[in-house]
């Protein structure tokens, strides 16, 4: 692979292209998850307890995607192909959720959804794994802090607009006589995941085949002894952290406006805040990766992290719904530079031959500082009820701890690339 990554120039349009299949599948998860899951749930299971069917799906989602992305991985780093290593998997996902999102139309039960949702989400982990493996693949070195930040802004604007599609095309469902709406949304959701898809697949064989890249097996993969990143661990550490924190607000935010800041309208203040947090995440993703590519990934993690601290401790003391937005803002910003840059850091310590097993391993920190952020109601809870709104200042302080926590874990970490030893000769 390394005349793909050296020897080609890859436009910021190309690197578009490279990332459709995350537009798609991340849409796919993000309207899953916040708009045709809660409505499918309601369909089948009593009022009253809805959150809990709804939060073991999501569970279950969580540790399907654990246990299949750095198995896949592991598996498409020595998978030799006529298509090349990691399209095979990226297209086989797209096919089979698709299928998927078809039979959801046919549920009656709790156990049909729980059953078809599980199999849905392996099949979208086998492709989500190698498709992350393709920025170290292909792309030069001095180029992955822009594709980085390009494939996170793909991501946002795939979950932004399957998000809204969904919701306006849903919200018309109201049972089987307008069932057609529940179709529309499953269709249109698995039509993007598939057309992402072929064009990321494309993408990738037409650089590869334009670099000569053979389709065998790599031989270094074969005589490379096994073995990650040294400093992967700490690495791991410092994402599963900054993820952790990143995802807090999105959950208890609503409550945190309403006891807290008192908001007469929490649920529009939120929706403000939203808008506000991911137009300063967006301005600020891309030149962070620009930046990264010329100073190094370390320095913008950890200035976006000790940023992202700073502002999550300010709403501690914004006094009124206007502050906490614009001290949201500079949060939103701070985000998506942690994002952006470490992001680029994972594709940078890559093991050459084994990327697809390293970015799986890379996810597991993703997924567990996602759900870790939903586990800390009970406590949140406990201390508000001892001392009103300490709860929420706990959680806050928290979460800058972690970012600073974060930020300070990577200073000793080596950024470059893991070459493992060769074995001797024989």
């Amino acid at each position: 692979m390394t005349q793909v990554r050296f020897n080609q120039k890859w436009s910021n349009l190309a690197l578009l292209r490279l990332s459709a299949f995350g537009f798609g599948i991340t849409g796919f998860f993000l309207a899953m998850d916040t708009i045709v899951l809660p409505t499918l749930v309601l369909a089948v299971v009593p009022e009253g307890a809805k959150n809990t069917f709804l939060g073991v799906l999501g569970l279950s989602g969580m540790i399907v995607a654990a246990l299949v992305q750095p198995m896949v991985g592991w598996y498409s780093d020595r998978t030799s192909t006529p298509l090349g290593r990691r399209t095979p998997f990226i297209l086989w996902s797209s096919v089979f959720v698709a299928l998927g999102l078809c039979g959801l139309g046919f549920i009656t039960n709790y156990a049909s959804l729980f059953i078809l949702w599980v199999l849905i989400q392996a099949n979208a982990s086998i492709g989500y794994g190698p498709f992350h493996a393709l920025i170290r693949d292909l792309v030069p070195v001095d180029r992955i802090g822009v594709a980085s930040s390009l494939k996170i802004l793909a991501d946002g604007a795939g979950g932004v607009t399957l998000i809204a599609i969904s919701g306006a095309l849903i919200g018309r469902y109201t049972g089987p006589e307008t069932v057609y709406w529940l179709w529309a949304t499953l269709g249109i959701i698995a039509v993007t995941l598939v057309c992402g898809a072929v064009i990321s697949s494309l993408t990738v064989n037409l650089r590869e085949r334009a670099a000569r890249v053979s389709f065998g097996r790599p031989l270094d993969v074969l005589r490379n002894r096994a073995g990650l990143h040294p400093h992967l661990p700490w690495f791991l550490v410092s994402r599963y952290l900054m993820i952790t924190a990143i995802f807090v607000f999105p959950t208890y935010g609503l409550f945190f406006l309403r006891d807290v800041v008192g908001a007469e309208n929490p649920p529009l203040t939120l929706g403000i805040m939203i808008l506000s947090i991911g137009g300063a995440l967006v301005i600020s993703v891309y030149p962070a990766g620009w930046i990264s590519d010329r100073i190094g990934r370390k320095p913008v993690v950890i200035f976006g992290g000790l940023a992202a601290a700073l502002s999550t401790m300010a709403l501690l003391t914004a006094d009124g719904p206007s502050e906490v937005v614009v001290i949201a803002s500079i949060a939103g910003a701070a985000v998506g530079t942690v994002l952006s840059a470490s992001w680029a850091l994972a594709n940078e310590l890559g093991t050459e031959g084994r990327e697809g097993q390293h970015m799986g391993i890379v996810n597991l920190a993703t997924i567990a500082g996602t759900a870790s952020a939903k586990v800390f109601g009970p406590g949140v809870d406990l201390l508000n009820l001892a001392s009103p709104g300490s709860g929420y200042s706990a959680l806050l302080s928290g979460c800058a701890v972690a970012f600073l926590a974060g930020a300070l874990l990577i200073v000793p970490l080596k950024a470059r690339a893991h070459r493992p030893e060769p074995f001797p000769d024989r």
